[in-house]
């Protein structure tokens, strides 16, 4: 099983399903569930990456721990002033995806696209691209903003925790 995939399937899975089934749709919640998804993923991730050998393909995959860790937390700075929280929030989510999207599907093509570590990585890509593209092209509202952000998490989760449980290992 491939820890680091089984923690991002945990976290984002957890999290998708608390938006789903809380009723208040506000930026306050987006924004925080947002901030709590990006301090969890960065110091997670870099917590599993570090205890590794330090060799430059583990060092190669700490951008994206980083990347969380930072989102994460703007996303709790933001939570102060109630009239920049959507604004925020868009912003924020729109970063998200197209980063994390571009990341992955570099992590993709490193991989190999035909390997099925490729492959994995290459559906992350999609659905992170996807949602970066939404946010930025379609006016949403703060109830659709906030629910299209927990089905992404949704979604991912269970595409990453079926990846880490069919990882093979090599011969």
């Amino acid at each position: 099983m491939n820890l680091k995939q089984a923690f991002r399937a945990l976290v984002s899975f957890g999290l998708g399903i608390f938006i789903t089934f809380y009723q208040a749709h506000g930026p306050d919640v987006g924004l925080g569930v947002l901030g709590v998804y990006g301090v969890a993923l960065g110091i997670g991730l870099t917590a599993l990456t570090l205890t590794k050998k330090a060799e430059l393909a583990v060092l190669q995959e700490l951008p994206v721990a980083v990347l969380a860790l930072s989102v994460g937390l703007f996303a709790l700075l933001a939570l102060g002033n109630q009239q920049t929280q959507l604004p925020a929030f868009l912003a924020l989510v729109s970063a998200w995806g197209l980063i994390s999207g571009a990341f992955e599907l570099y992590q993709a093509r490193r991989s190999g696209f035909k390997t099925q570590h490729g492959k994995d990585f290459l559906i992350s890509a999609v659905f992170g691209f996807l949602l970066g593209l939404l946010f930025l092209a379609v006016p949403l509202d703060t109830v659709s903003a906030v629910g299209f952000f927990g089905a992404y998490l949704a979604m991912s989760g269970v595409h990453l925790g079926i990846a880490a449980a069919s990882v093979k290992k090599p011969k």
